[in-house]
């Protein structure tokens, strides 16, 4: 004898709002703050700008980083002037700088952070990686509290 079931599909948008696992919910919330924590130490820190310049979006889906070499830090690897293959002059009277409106072009140079391995690029993601399971403890136990 067949058996039907009619699943109202709209009911589990609800449930997944209603436990705060929408984009933007709680949970997500709770989760990217967690990542931006679990982070800090893998970040590239001389001066602590860059890391004070982490923000959550609104929707709490993706962390940024608001500094003019932020971008560089994250790939990690040395970008040069086109025409003379430096990565900045200095001047002591005036410090590092580059020529103005100059496009510089990527190279395949690491970059050497202080504090590394831990310390270097791509430290959302390798923190990730090595903390995963920490991680994903936290948002059971959040979860659970709820």
């Amino acid at each position: 004898m067949p058996t039907t079931v009619k699943i109202d599909l709209n009911d589990i948008d609800d449930i997944i709002i209603d436990h705060g696992l929408a984009p933007g919910g709680d949970v997500q919330k709770f989760v990217t703050n967690e990542i931006l924590r679990i982070s800090q130490p893998y970040m590239p820190f001389k001066s602590g700008i860059l890391s004070g310049t982490a923000y959550i979006e609104p929707d709490a889906t993706s962390i940024n980083y608001v500094t003019p070499y932020a971008r560089y830090l994250w790939y990690g690897k040395l970008m040069v002037d086109p025409i003379t293959k430096k990565g900045a002059f200095f001047s002591p009277m005036y410090g590092f700088w580059s020529r103005p409106k100059v496009q510089k072009e990527l190279t395949d140079i690491d970059l050497k952070f202080q504090g590394s391995p831990t310390r270097g690029p791509r430290w959302v993601e390798r923190a990730y990686i090595d903390n995963k399971d920490s991680i994903l403890s936290s948002i059971e136990k959040y979860i659970n509290r709820r």
